[in-house]
């Protein structure tokens, strides 16, 4: 995918320089006993809404910081598909995208989620939550994401609409 530099400040590399310097890193098992111990303490049901509205605040922040730099909504989807893939958060990539209503089709390759757990439903909490809060925050609207496809339950790869 390519980058669309924002004036003389490629938004990706900063934001890239920035994570790295205020980050850290965990392995996929560990974000999987993490969830585990959520289920433990409540429930299944009630670790994955936390997952999600923690994320779905991540999200939101997210996308602050990279629209300072971004010019264009096209732009933030390019950089935000970009930065995760370094993070290593899985190969993000957005169809069909409609910048007016807000809706489109997102691919998620080797979903960080899906590596730590298989399940028997849908199960990317986290990123479902973070892509709510992006995008949501993104079109200045609430938007509604839907996990059709999870590779954790044994789909080719995780694939989200939003609306």
């Amino acid at each position: 995918m390519k980058i669309i530099a924002c004036g003389k400040v490629d938004p990706l590399k900063e934001a890239l320089d920035k994570s790295a310097r205020e980050s850290f890193l965990f392995r996929f098992e560990t974000f999987g006993q993490i969830k585990s111990a959520l289920e433990e303490v409540f429930s299944p049901s009630a670790a994955s809404v936390i997952l999600y509205v923690a994320a779905r605040k991540c999200g939101e922040r997210s996308c602050k910081r990279l629209m300072e730099k971004a010019e264009t909504k096209e732009t933030a989807l390019s950089c935000l598909s970009e930065l995760k893939s370094e993070e290593n958060w899985g190969k993000l990539s957005f169809r069909n995208v409609d910048f007016e209503k807000g809706s489109g089709k997102v691919t998620l390759i080797d979903s960080f989620e899906t590596v730590a757990e298989e399940t028997c439903q849908p199960g990317c909490h986290f990123f479902k939550g973070f892509l709510t809060g992006f995008l949501s925050e993104l079109f200045a609207k609430t938007i509604t994401v839907t996990e059709e496809k999870c590779a954790g339950k044994g789909d080719k790869h995780c694939e989200f609409t939003f609306e």
